[in-house]
Parts: C-alpha cells; sequence; structure tokens
C-alpha cells in the first residue's frame, strides 16, 4: 500500500539523518574532555549540547527503530508462537498499549513545547542558560512519527491476519 510505503520511508529518512546527531554528539563529549582535563577549561555549553543531541537521536530515531523491529521485547516466550499468534499479541499491544501512550505523549508533549516557547523558557540545569523549547518540541514531533510507524505496523499486523483467515 503507498502510505505504508510512505510511513516507512519517513521513518527511515528519521533514522537516517538523525543517526547522524551520534557523531555529533561523540565529538561534543570529546571536546569537553579534552578541554576539562587536558586543558583545564571545561566549557558551558556541552553538556546541554550533549542532552540535546542524545534526545534528538532516542526520540526522532524512535520510528525508524520501531520500523527495523529492533525494540527490545521479552522474546522468550514470542518467538515460540506461530505468526498468526504474533500478529493477534501484536494487535492487541498497539490497540492497547501503543497508541494510548504515543497520543498522550504527543498531546503533553506538544502543550509543554508550546508552554515553553510563550514562555521562553531556559535550561535551569546549566550555567548556558539557552532555551529549551527546541528540546521539547523534539518531543511531540518523535512521538508522532512513531505513532505514524505504529499505524503502519498495525495495518501489517491485521494484514497477516486477513490473510491467515483466508488461507494464504
Amino acid at each position: 500500500m503507498k502510505i505504508l510505503q510512505t510511513i516507512d520511508s519517513i521513518s527511515i529518512w528519521s533514522g537516517k539523518i538523525f543517526r547522524w546527531a551520534g557523531l555529533v554528539l561523540s565529538g561534543v563529549v570529546l571536546y569537553e574532555v579534552f578541554s576539562r582535563y587536558f586543558f583545564g577549561k571545561p566549557t558551558t555549553w556541552a553538556f546541554d549540547s550533549a542532552m540535546f543531541f542524545y534526545s534528538a537521536i532516542y526520540l526522532l530515531g524512535g520510528a525508524y527503530v520501531l520500523r527495523e523491529g529492533a525494540h527490545i521485547r521479552v522474546d522468550v516466550f514470542y518467538m515460540r508462537f506461530s505468526e498468526r499468534m504474533k500478529a493477534i499479541i501484536d494487535v492487541i499491544f498497539y490497540v492497547v498499549f501503543f497508541f494510548p501512550y504515543v497520543s498522550v505523549m504527543t498531546w503533553w508533549g506538544y502543550k509543554a513545547a508550546v508552554l515553553a516557547w510563550k514562555t521562553e523558557e531556559i535550561s535551569n540545569t546549566s550555567q548556558w542558560g539557552e532555551q529549551i523549547y527546541l528540546w521539547k518540541f523534539l518531543i511531540p514531533i518523535g512521538f508522532f512519527l512513531m505513532f505514524l510507524q505504529g499505524i503502519a505496523e498495525l495495518a501489517r499486523n491485521i494484514g497477516k491476519l486477513r490473510r491467515n483467515a483466508n488461507g494464504a
């Protein structure tokens, strides 16, 4: 289906783009270590920058990881189930747990980001004092991308159940 391919493309794109944040994160941490321990001049910006890039990797790479089936799962019993039973379990999981969770995180993340933007909220954990609404906007964007990929995964599992019911 075209919509599933489009959702997959978005997830792949976000994963490929934001995996590069890992290199930037490594560079920031490495710079801070050298600056602090070899030159005795710690930075005021490295900690918050590292947190921002880590957040970007975690939140904006989540849809890609979901698409690849690489999220943590307790496979002890799941691996032994038939494909039909796996699809049933996955459909139940998506409907009961996944969609309510990502919906709430998208909604509340959006509300928190808008409030941070309106109030020009700054970080209270660093001397840098940067505005953090950009960080907070990663939350609804990342969870919305996961929501989209969840739709694709749910549709695929329902398709498996239909094919199985039709004897294909």
